[in-house]
Formats: C-alpha cells, sequence, structure tokens
C-alpha cells in the first residue's frame, strides 16, 4: 500500500471534514443482526481471557494491551485484526467475555493503526467484517449509545471501502469471504443497500467459478470444498433471514456440495486426505450435514471429479485417478486412503498448518502419499502455487464392476517425457472377502531412462500397530479397535520407515509407512494386497 494511500485511509476513517469533501455518506445505524450458523471454541476463548492468543501454532501473551507493539509474526497479526477469535470470547457466554471484548473494540476504534497492512489487507478487512457482523447480539445490542454510534460507523466506512475495493482491484472477487461480507453490508446498511443486486450476481459468478460440474470444489480438496460450502450455507441462512429470496443456483450447488462431503467422508467420519488439506473436527461435518436436510445413499461404487469411492460393508476405499490441479498442485496420482470400521489404515500424509515453505512442499510431494514415484521424483511439478504449467500427470482411469467385486485400472503420464515411461495402477476390490489387490506397472514409451528405481510407499495411520515377518513379504497391521489387517506383496524387500502423519488438528504425529523399492524392469509388475485377517 502506497503512502498516498495510507494516508486517505487515515483521514476517511478520523477526518469528517475530508469525508464531507468526497461525498461519503456514512451510516451509523444497523438494520439487521446477522448469525452465523457456527460457533467457535470456548477452550480457546477463556485462553484469550486470560491473556493469550493462540494461531497456528504461535501463541502470544497480550496482557492487558492487545493493540500496539507485539512479538506476534505478521500471520499472527493478521489472525488478530481479523476478530475470528471473536467467536471464541462469545463461546465462553459470560458477561465478563462481554466487556472485554467491548473494551477490546473500544481500544481498537481508538488506536488502530492505519498504516499498518496486517490490519489493512483485504482479507483480513473483509473476515473482521464478516466475524464483526455476525456476532453483533454478543456485544453490540447491550452496549450504551456512545459505543454503539462509534461502531456502527467506523464498520460502515470498513464496508464502504471493501466496496471500493472489489469495484477497483476485480481480483479480490475471487475470495468467497469477500462475496460474504459485502453481501452481509448490503443487509446491514441503507446506505450500501443499492449494491445488494450486485453481490448475488457476484455470488454467482464465485459458484460458476470455484466448482466443477458435479458440485465438487475446483481444487479437488474435500477440506476446501468444505469451507466453500460453509460460506454458501451462511450465505442462504443471511438472505433467508431477511426474506431475501434464494438464487435457485445457490439452492442447487448447496445441494450438490453435500452429496460431495459425503462422498469423501471415511470410515472414522473424517474427510478422507487429498490435496491441500486442513483437518475439520467430525461434530463440524455432522452439523452441516444438519443444517441441510438432504438424504443420499452413495452406492457401493461412485465417482466424482476424478476420484473413485468403493464402500460396502463398513470398508471404505477413495483413490484419486483425476488430473492435478494447476493452481497449489499435489503430486498424488493414483494415490488412495483405506478404512475399515472406524479406523483408518492406509493414508496420506496431509498438510501443514504452520506457513513452513518447506514442510509444504514436502507434504505436496508424492512420496508423501501412498503411491509410487520414479527415482523420489514428484509425479506432477508442485513448487508453484498458482499456475503449474511445465508438468502435470494426465491420468486416464476405467472402472469394472460384476456383482461385489470392482476394478479399477488407471494410467498417468507423470513420469513420461523425463523417464520414458508411463505408470500403471490396477486395483481390485473384493467386498465380500474384504480383499484389496493392487498391481503396479511400467509401460515403456520410447526413450526410456536407465538404472531408474520405484518407491512405492503405503503410508498407514498412527495408531496401528505392525509387525514384518521374517520373509520380509508380508506386513501384520492391528488396529485400535484389535482388528487384523494383513500387506502382502510379491517383492521379498518390504521395509517399514518412518514419517510424519498430519492428518490431525494442530499435531505432529508420528506414523511408519511400508516402502518398496527396487529397479524398474519394464515387463516387472510389483503385486500386493490388502485383506481382514478372519
Amino acid at each position: 500500500m502506497s503512502i498516498i494511500k495510507k494516508v486517505k485511509l487515515l483521514l476517511f476513517f478520523k477526518s469528517s471534514i475530508y469525508n464531507s469533501i468526497i461525498n461519503n455518506v456514512v451510516d451509523k445505524k444497523i438494520l439487521a443482526n446477522p448469525e452465523s450458523l457456527w460457533r467457535g471454541d470456548k477452550k480457546n476463548g477463556v485462553k484469550i481471557l486470560d491473556g493469550f492468543i493462540n494461531y497456528q501454532k504461535e501463541t502470544v501473551y497480550i496482557g492487558k494491551k492487545i493493540w500496539g507493539k507485539n512479538h506476534g509474526s505478521q500471520l499472527w497479526r493478521c489472525y488478530l485484526n481479523s476478530y475470528m477469535w471473536v467467536r471464541d470470547i462469545r463461546a465462553v457466554g459470560t458477561n465478563k467475555a462481554r466487556i472485554f471484548l467491548r473494551k477490546k473494540l473500544t481500544e481498537w476504534l481508538d488506536y488502530s493503526d492505519y498504516l499498518d497492512e496486517s490490519v489493512w489487507s483485504t482479507e483480513v478487512l473483509s473476515k473482521r467484517i464478516f466475524y464483526l457482523l455476525t456476532n453483533l447480539s454478543f456485544f453490540f445490542d447491550t452496549a450504551n449509545e456512545e459505543f454503539q454510534i462509534n461502531f456502527s460507523e467506523n464498520i460502515n466506512k470498513q464496508c464502504i471501502l471493501l466496496f471500493n475495493r472489489t469495484k477497483k482491484q476485480k481480483n479480490v472477487l475471487d475470495d468467497i469471504f469477500v462475496i460474504k461480507a459485502i453481501l452481509l453490508s448490503t443487509l446491514c446498511f441503507r446506505n450500501l443497500e443499492k449494491n445488494y443486486q450486485l453481490t448475488v450476481n457476484l455470488l454467482k459468478k464465485i459458484i460458476e467459478k470455484k466448482t466443477l460440474t458435479d458440485g465438487m470444489h475446483y481444487l479437488r480438496s474435500p477440506s476446501e470444498h468444505f469451507f466453500f460450502l460453509c460460506s454458501l450455507i451462511d450465505i442462504r441462512n443471511f438472505l433467508g433471514g431477511q426474506k431475501k429470496d434464494i438464487p435457485s443456483e445457490l439452492n442447487q450447488k448447496i445441494r450438490e456440495m453435500i452429496n460431495v462431503l459425503k462422498f469423501f467422508r471415511i470410515g472414522d467420519g473424517h474427510l478422507a486426505i487429498f490435496n491441500k488439506y486442513d483437518f475439520i473436527n467430525i461434530k463440524k461435518i455432522d452439523n452441516v450435514l444438519k443444517k441441510v436436510s438432504h438424504s443420499i445413499k452413495l452406492p457401493k461404487l461412485s465417482e466424482c471429479s476424478g476420484f473413485f469411492r468403493i464402500s460396502k460393508k463398513k470398508f471404505t476405499f477413495i483413490m484419486d485417478c483425476g488430473n492435478p490441479t494447476q493452481e497449489k498442485t499435489h503430486a498424488g496420482s493414483l494415490s488412495f486412503e483405506l478404512s475399515h470400521l472406524s479406523e483408518k489404515i492406509v493414508v496420506n500424509s496431509g498438510s501443514p498448518f504452520i506457513r513452513n515453505q518447506s514442510l509444504i512442499d514436502a507434504m505436496r510431494s508424492t512420496a508423501a502419499h501412498s503411491t509410487l514415484n520414479i527415482n523420489e521424483i514428484n509425479s506432477s511439478d508442485i513448487f508453484f502455487d498458482k499456475d503449474t504449467t511445465t508438468r502435470i500427470a494426465n491420468v486416464q482411469s476405467k472402472k469394472y464392476e460384476q456383482d461385489d467385486n470392482i476394478w479399477i485400472h488407471s494410467i498417468h503420464t507423470g513420469y513420461e517425457k523425463i523417464f520414458g515411461y508411463l505408470h500403471q495402477r490396477i486395483i481390485h476390490i473384493d467386498l465380500n472377502n474384504l480383499i484389496m489387490r493392487g498391481e503396479d506397472s511400467f509401460i515403456n514409451k520410447g526413450n526410456k531412462k536407465k538404472d531408474l528405481k520405484y518407491f512405492l510407499r503405503f503410508h498407514l495411520h498412527p495408531s496401528i500397530e505392525l509387525n514384518v515377518t521374517t520373509s520380509r513379504k508380508k506386513v501384520v497391521l492391528r488396529l485400535k479397535n484389535n482388528v487384523g489387517w494383513e500387506f502382502i506383496c510379491s517383492e521379498p524387500n518390504i521395509k517399514i520407515e518412518d514419517g510424519i502423519y498430519l492428518g490431525e488438528s494442530k499435531i505432529v504425529q508420528q506414523n511408519r509407512h511400508i516402502l518398496i523399492s527396487n529397479k524398474i524392469e519394464e515387463d516387472k509388475t510389483i503385486k500386493w494386497l490388502f485383506r481382514l485377517i478372519k
């Protein structure tokens, strides 16, 4: 942000003379009292009242003074100024919590740094508008008149600022939070009502842009899908609460996305780990499904945006047989997750919950997924956040079904140009006997390189105990519920190696994975299976 823009921002919020000169009509009355459907964390709220604010494993002691200089990182300060933590304070629910919040808001109105990027970035601004407007009933209604007037005027100015940015910076309209915030502002303030239809049109555009034809989020990430769905449900709730017509596109997309959400639930009730991953509590998933009364029973074999799901008798298998996304590419082609009853067995490794680029890259790699790589090279290039165009695997798949036997035949081109081979994976699942057979092989496409090695990994959930037989061809798996499974491989060189699992809430867990590696031979097929021990 330039110095001139920062000065204008300061004058806009602090100078009534400046506002009168540029004809900024500010509204000091809030018309609506919208409520978000999602609640905060009471434990975190208690910690905040005690003077500690935590974000992405970074805890800063704020004492009695939140604003001003502190030892928090830029990311932590953005979180602080987004007011996302208001939900946690509200979850405490006491009058002490209410007074604490009003006091901190008053201090923010008086002393906020209008020159600080962590306060006024569009992302932080939109989140602040949303979290403050959707928690009004907790701190605003019982406040004195002076607080209400000062707060209303300030939040209205923030809404005006956000609207102005959406008109000048079209890229900000790619963020559902921005759409949600400006839509809220048209419902809450009379001076912004005229923008209501514009925001509805923007909502329709972002729904079309950010979702695929079957309702899946365009990043093919179950957790990103969940967050986008929550925003759409929030928006529908706001419109319904204000007796507004709900666009048919919104209702239709919510129904489609609910079906996709059910598709990605693994045996323990969590979402399967594919692509960019954030841990989501089972209660939150259940809560979303309850908000939308739409029942659908998934067949034993179903498909969604290039993923295949096979489920019966409390057995669930989900495999990524689609093309990776160009944005935030993960090199997990032909990886899968497997669960039985309420226990995860085979997993992918997850994503970091802190901003550590080396760890982020490691978790996007092929080696962090339950699949095969050649020479420890990723099956798709991952070192770009947007527009990966150098090398992305092209995946083709077919499925066959006969009674309770299902076959998935997949192949990808990720290694064709650099090594001259295609990776082929064939899966056969016998749902009656709960046996999953797999075959990994290589197809020579010419100009093949010599002395290549494959590395075949099956990452296991941290709760699993395992033992390797002396022949090194079998691994016995003991699940947390004492049910036994076994892994058998045609190759006599099974290894068990250590790794990390980032599939739980803010926890780095040690886990192990089965590793088979050897030289690539053109006619070689690596055969393996997982089966229930009866």
